[in-house]
């Protein structure tokens, strides 16, 4: 049986709606945004750019080059996230995306944008991300009341959502008006100013007083012993990497869909992507509002599966309008199983321990992403969209079904 506690924070802040949550809030809101439009403007671009059987090959490598990074570096950067200020490695991760997405918007403007500078913008982009994201997620806890914790969470998820909703839309439109260079100097400046925000921000980090008796290394294995001991947190992180496999190629799948099978255009691609971004709203705004569960594995468990359930029917979908209702459910799904077990493993990992244990998780979760990528390219070119579909959504619901064997998952 899992013993779940509360780690106690020093100089937690009393309400939840505090200057350090807005900020980070904010920030964050503002860098989704541009990066949800830049996310239209790129995948059009490689769409216009290449021929149909090619161009899920080089979103696929693309994908790939984003995640390579994270997947090596996750775990070290967990022992840096516990052993430095987490402050100075968000603050620097945004500004040097930033500069990465400004000199591509650089590249656009002057006509020297390839496939090489896609792939390595986008590797480097995924070392920004491999140090950014353990950080933001060790310290969240640390800058709300932990009564409000599944509320903070459900927010943060809801801002991110709705910069989502706006940003692909938008993008649709500004590639037709604008083009790629224009899209892309937006998502960069957005990215500095959410790292501007992020220097007025108290992290509240703690430190053990014994940190410098301890390797580097010493600190990589005992980040690993503290995922395997707990095995609530192990099981559960070898079944989402499972589960990560199969859902990496929805956004190679949907661009397809859109421009293959229903021959629309980039308005239509950011359409879809608006609607799991909306679905996401509605999950998370609904446990920003309801009492906390005490009990959630059944809701995180059923969740998941019936996110598998929509995604392999997806491919089935006659019409644009039924395929926006199937991304809408998923999102939705996503979402609750997202934030309910990110609260619990906020709670159940210590303040000094957080950065490694989720960048184990982080690491974990995305080993296999660039496998499933680089195959997917080739996979489309034999099987039909609607099938593919099909076998991924049926991996990710028998996935999430085995949740039941975990150990501990019936205490959370």
């Amino acid at each position: 049986m899992q013993n779940i506690t509360t780690p106690k924070t020093k100089g937690s802040p009393g309400k939840l709606f505090n200057k350090d949550f807005i900020l980070l809030w904010f920030g964050q809101m503002v860098s989704a945004t541009g990066n949800s439009i830049q996310y239209i403007a790129l995948m059009w671009w490689i769409m216009n750019k290449f021929p149909a059987a090619q161009s899920g090959i080089v979103m696929g490598w693309m994908f790939a080059s984003n995640m390579i990074p994270v997947a090596i570096l996750g775990p070290f950067a967990g022992v840096l996230v516990d052993r430095i200020s987490r402050k100075a490695i968000v603050v620097f991760s945004d500004a040097l995306r930033g500069m990465l997405i400004l000199w591509m918007a650089y590249l656009a403007y002057t006509n020297q944008l390839t496939v090489f500078w896609i792939y390595t913008i986008a590797a480097l982009m995924g070392a920004g991300s491999a140090f950014f994201r353990p950080s933001l997620q060790a310290s969240i806890p640390n800058i709300v009341p932990d009564k409000h914790l599944t509320r903070a969470n459900s927010l943060f998820q809801t801002g991110m959502q709705f910069a989502q909703v706006i940003g692909p839309a938008l993008g649709g439109v500004l590639v037709g008006f604008w083009g790629t260079f224009f899209v892309f100097a937006i998502n960069g400046v957005s990215f500095l100013i959410s790292a501007f925000t992020e220097l007025f921000i108290n992290f509240r980090q703690s430190f053990r007083k014994s940190e410098k008796l301890k390797s580097f290394f010493g600190d990589f294995k005992e980040g690993l012993r503290f995922t395997y001991a707990k095995k609530l947190i192990f099981w559960t992180m070898i079944i989402a990497s499972l589960l990560n496999f199969a859902f990496a190629p929805v956004d190679i799948l949907i661009a397809k869909q859109i421009k293959v099978i229903y021959k629309l255009g980039a308005l239509q691609l950011g359409y879809v992507a608006s609607a799991f971004a909306v679905g996401m709203i509605v999950g998370a705004g609904l446990l920003s509002i309801i009492p906390e569960l005490k009990k959630k594995h059944n809701v995180v468990i059923l969740s998941m599966f019936f996110s598998g359930v929509f995604f392999s029917v997806m491919g089935l979908a006659p019409t644009l309008i039924i395929f926006l209702i199937l991304a809408l459910l998923i999102g939705v799904n996503i979402s609750v199983s997202d934030v309910l077990f990110m609260v619990v493993l906020q709670r159940i990992v210590p303040d000094e321990k957080r950065g490694r244990v989720f960048s184990v998780l982080t690491t974990f979760g995305t080993v296999l992403q660039p496998i499933s990528l680089a195959l997917i390219g080739s996979i489309s070119s034999i099987l039909t969209n609607n099938v593919i579909f099909l076998i991924l959504g049926i991996a990710v619901a028998v996935g999430s079904l085995s949740m039941y064997l975990v150990p501990g998952i019936k205490e959370i």
